[in-house]
């Protein structure tokens, strides 16, 4: 009975490779399009430059991809993301800690978050989109009340700063593609190469099967829940690195735009579907339209109707997909 969810996970994963593909088509012409607009985009400094806005929101994304295959979504992470920099913030300005204390203490304050949204889920079995809705609002009020509603700016020198958000590695190269990278890989093995991701897709799949299977679903959700305020804890550390400065408003959006990255990548909102891989190329080709806009000189407004355009697009290829093998 176990060895079910590996055919079955193998099966899907040659469909999803398919599906990178033509997402990695998809990220080339549309650099093709910018370039041919505006040759500043094919450059060195413009494509670190994408890596580098691409790095915050493709961490969120990559974990949100492996708690949308498990069949949930947490609308929190952009509160916890707020919670994680203002309380760092707090510590440091108002308690005197060192700056590497305080990042400790507020991303372990994100774990807890994360176990928080996975114990709230799994007890009172709501939907995921109510129950997170509703922690978003009170993580964010959380950080409103920690700061009182007002910015915190850090003016020291440390090199915490440099190894998460200024330093630039070889000269040229962001520190926060490094983490990106890392990031990256580490979620790939997770999801690919491990028997966790194994049951993360088995879970999203057919959550009955998987029980049956032996697998314990509860526990595989709740640890994707984690995983998920992991990357908005190390995000809004790297934010706070390279701005110095946290606000208890940021991250307003954040998990949207991480849910876009993944059904962009071809992650199937329905569950049991989806790669790190894809939805590291879907959130390159966010970053491409915004910048490749931002060159061609249009309008903010223009913008995000585009970028709009494109997650509906992706959506209804994803829908298609999703009739299509269930038809087969």
């Amino acid at each position: 009975m176990n060895k079910a969810p590996t055919k079955d996970h193998r099966s899907k994963s040659n469909i999803v490779l398919g599906r990178d593909f033509g997402v990695l088509i998809a990220a080339i012409l549309i650099a093709v399009f910018f370039t041919i607009a505006s040759p500043v985009f094919l450059t060195a400094y413009n494509f670190f430059n994408l890596l580098r806005q691409t790095a915050q929101l493709g961490i969120i994304a990559m974990a949100m991809t492996m708690l949308i295959i498990s069949g949930e979504f947490d609308l929190s992470v952009g509160a916890i993301y707020a919670v994680t920099g203002v309380l760092t913030g707090i510590l440091v300005k108002n308690m005197g800690l060192n700056i590497w204390l305080a990042a400790f203490i507020g991303f372990l304050a994100a774990l807890v978050l994360g176990f928080v949204n996975g114990t709230l889920i799994s007890i009172t079995k709501i939907n995921s989109f109510i129950g997170t809705l509703s922690t978003q609002m009170i993580f964010r009020g959380i950080a409103m009340v920690l700061s009182q509603g007002q910015p915190i700016s850090f003016l020291q020198s440390s090199l915490f700063f440099d190894a998460f958000g200024r330093a630039e590695i070889f000269g040229n190269i962001p520190v926060q593609i490094l983490w990106l990278l890392a990031w990256t890989l580490i979620s790939f093995y997770l999801l690919h190469r491990t028997s966790f991701g194994v049951k993360v897709f088995a879970t999203g799949d057919n959550r009955l099967a998987a029980d049956l299977s032996g697998i314990k679903t509860t526990r595989v959700k709740k640890t994707c829940f984690i995983i998920t305020s992991a990357a908005a804890g190390l995000s809004s550390l790297i934010s706070l690195a390279f701005l110095k400065t946290v606000t208890p408003t940021q991250g307003s959006g954040l998990e949207l735009e991480a849910i876009a990255a993944g059904v962009i990548g071809g992650t199937s909102m329905s569950g049991g579907v989806g790669s790190i891989l894809g939805t590291f190329i879907g959130t390159f080709i966010m970053a491409e339209v915004r910048t490749g806009l931002v060159l061609m000189g249009t309008d903010a407004y223009v913008q995000d109707a585009f970028v709009g355009l494109v997650i509906a697009l992706a959506v209804i290829i994803n829908v298609r997909f999703s009739i299509s093998k269930g038809r087969s």
